[in-house]
């Protein structure tokens, strides 16, 4: 299969909904992770033999390769296999149900995080999720699950680790063309390293210390979303945020607010996220014409506990549909 550059941009632009240069903010720990694994090849118990390096696009963007608990582990499908339906391989769109007005979500958000229950700002984040990768060479896709802890500091660097969730089939009834995985539900996929000297966390971002807007503000302007005016654009910087914070009550009450502010947020109604959650879904705008973005609010805590991407429309063959979410709040 030949696929030409423009359409290599094309799958990039559908799954990352984060348009920032990498070399502008740093890397994330997570995209330290798969560049090591890329430069390595993938990185595989000492019993299966390892890959030759290929070049591959991170169709749900580097920024989302986690995947979930809930999932699937790793497995590799062949993209042009006989009567192979690439949409059964996603996990399900979720169904949402009573949407209220956004003034009522929002405030029964802000009461339910006036308790004082929630952490403390810490850099510690421990997220879940799934999201797409395609092989362009082999033709092939990685559905890549992954548990994903980071810790850091400016004074010691940044460990990441990385391990395989369990299996999105029950029972192993895997659909056609899905091959076994390599790991084991649980099985540390990589840990992954930065010293201080290496660690290049913007500052603005690494200094956050405060709830205000405008030390929200400051802090996503390492993310060129300090001035953002869509409800989409500030979703970029809430999930910027959270990849690098576990953020205090007061700080999710405040991005809340933000967001109402902006008059471009649609409210989905309930549903459960992939962990079961009681949530309210928040469809942002603004974004990519290409693709959906949905921000999870917990009916329990009021936090943002989640992000959904949707695809609008297939783009060759990757098929439209859910082909990323980031789940957070998971400990």
């Amino acid at each position: 299969m030949t696929i030409t550059d423009d359409r290599i941009d094309r799958l990039f632009a559908a799954a990352n909904p984060t348009p920032v240069a990498a070399d502008r903010i740093g890397l994330r720990a997570a995209d330290i992770a798969l560049r090591e694994r890329i430069i390595r090849g993938e990185r595989r118990p000492s019993r299966h033999p390892a890959r030759a390096v290929r070049r591959r696009a991170w169709v749900a963007g580097a920024s989302i390769a986690v995947a979930a608990a809930a999932v699937v582990t790793i497995v590799a499908v062949d993209v042009l296999a006989p009567g192979q339906t690439a949409s059964a391989l996603a996990p399900p769109p979720l169904t949402y149900v009573d949407p209220e007005p956004l003034d009522d979500v929002i405030r029964d958000a802000r009461t339910a995080l006036a308790d004082g229950d929630g952490p403390a700002q810490s850099p510690h984040v421990a997220s879940i999720g799934w999201g797409w990768s395609i092989d362009m060479s082999a033709e092939q896709i990685e559905i890549v699950p992954q548990e994903v802890t980071t810790d850091w500091s400016y004074e010691t660097g940044s460990v990441t680790t990385i391990v395989a969730g369990d299996s999105y089939w029950p029972n192993d009834d895997r659909p056609d063309g899905v091959a076994d995985s390599p790991y084991d539900p649980g099985e540390v996929i990589a840990v992954v390293t930065q010293s201080a000297a290496e660690f290049d966390l913007p500052r603005l971002l690494g200094d956050l210390d405060g709830a205000s807007e405008q030390d929200l503000r400051s802090a996503m302007d390492a993310y060129e979303a300090g001035d953002a005016m869509t409800s989409g654009e500030l979703a970029t910087g809430i999930v910027s945020l959270q990849s690098w914070w576990t953020l205090t009550d007061e700080q999710h009450a405040t991005l809340l607010g933000m967001l109402a502010d902006t008059g471009d947020v649609t409210v989905l109604g309930r549903t459960e996220d992939r962990l079961g959650r009681d949530v309210v879904g928040l469809r942002v705008s603004g974004g990519s014409d290409l693709h959906d973005v949905t921000l999870l609010v917990s009916v329990e805590t009021g936090r943002i506990v989640g992000e959904e991407v949707e695809l609008r429309e297939p783009q060759d063959f990757i098929p439209a549909g859910v082909i990323g979410y980031t789940l957070w709040d998971v400990e």
